[in-house]
């Protein structure tokens, strides 16, 4: 019997997405009511004594309808249940992939307000990269581009920091052609090459070159991002020569890459590793993640 009503109530679930609220639940109910009704004619006309058929039948009744007000009740508030937590990590999504630095609006406003009175064109490609960059940042939480559109923002951003940076910015892109369906969240691999410009060259009088390597293997992409660092003074350098120990990352650079690793829990769980190693005046920064799952 309760077999039977829970079979009933399985199924009809199933036309919910089609039907009003109202009318999902009077389908439930009449054929959970139906089922046990076939179920309770079979033992009788097997087994039982005519004479309680009608008792038995009305207690059973009174025990379905209770057992599916139960169900019906459990599953409304894991319904809602999900609907806050999808709603929530929604906003945490959004969140996180909304953070744009404001120096760095500061900072291109300054070199467009430079380069209008003595190269209007160039002033406008700035304007157009910076739009695209708070298009992509406003874009809806979870959002998923193709790798190649993400690449396509990141040289946006690297036209921009080269035009204030000038020689000192240097940046050598070893991108191997995606897969056609490569996908990976949106403004993930931009805040990484934000980090290594404002942690890794701008500090340095002389500038330096960031490497960009993104490789596929096996359905996974690997992104290696490597950037030069002040030099240890020499007597921490003789110190640790034997044994060394890593510097702790400033506490701006902590936060852009705690930031990161945030977004990648949050979409992939434990198939995403990002994964950060300084030695001596180079910092390394390595994204793994799946290439192609969409999970939001």
């Amino acid at each position: 019997m309760l077999l039977g009503a829970l079979v009933a109530y399985l199924l009809a679930s199933l036309f919910y997405s089609r039907l009003s609220v109202a009318a999902g639940i009077a389908l439930t109910l009449v054929l959970v009511a139906l089922a046990v009704f076939i179920i309770h004619c079979l033992e009788f006309w097997l087994y039982g004594e005519p004479e309680q058929f009608g008792s038995v039948l009305v207690r059973r009744l009174v025990f379905t309808l209770v057992l599916f007000v139960y169900l019906f009740r459990q599953a409304l508030l894991n319904q809602r249940l999900k609907q806050r937590e999808s709603a929530e990590l929604h906003a945490q999504v959004q969140a996180l992939q909304s953070r744009i630095r404001l120096h760095f609006l500061f900072n291109s406003m300054n070199v467009i307000a430079s380069l209008i009175p003595v190269d209007a064109e160039k002033a406008e490609q700035v304007v157009e990269d910076l739009s695209e960059l708070f298009r992509a940042s406003l874009q809806e939480a979870g959002s998923f581009v193709s790798v190649s559109e993400e690449v396509e923002l990141c040289r946006r951003y690297v036209n921009i920091e080269t035009l204030r940076l000038g020689d000192r910015l240097k940046v050598s892109w070893d991108v191997e052609t995606p897969p056609r369906d490569a996908e990976m969240p949106l403004l993930l691999i931009q805040p990484l090459i934000e980090n290594a410009v404002y942690h890794g060259i701008q500090p340095l009088s002389e500038g330096g070159i960031i490497h960009v390597n993104l490789v596929f293997h096996e359905g996974q992409m690997v992104l290696t991002i490597t950037n030069p660092l002040k030099e240890l003074d020499k007597a921490a350098d003789e110190a640790t020569s034997k044994n060394y120990s890593p510097k702790p990352p400033a506490k701006g650079n902590s936060i852009a890459i705690d930031n990161i690793r945030q977004r990648l829990e949050v979409v992939y769980g434990e198939n995403a590793t990002l994964v950060t190693k300084q030695q001596g005046n180079r910092f390394k920064t390595t994204l793994t993640c799946p290439a192609v799952p969409k999970f939001l």
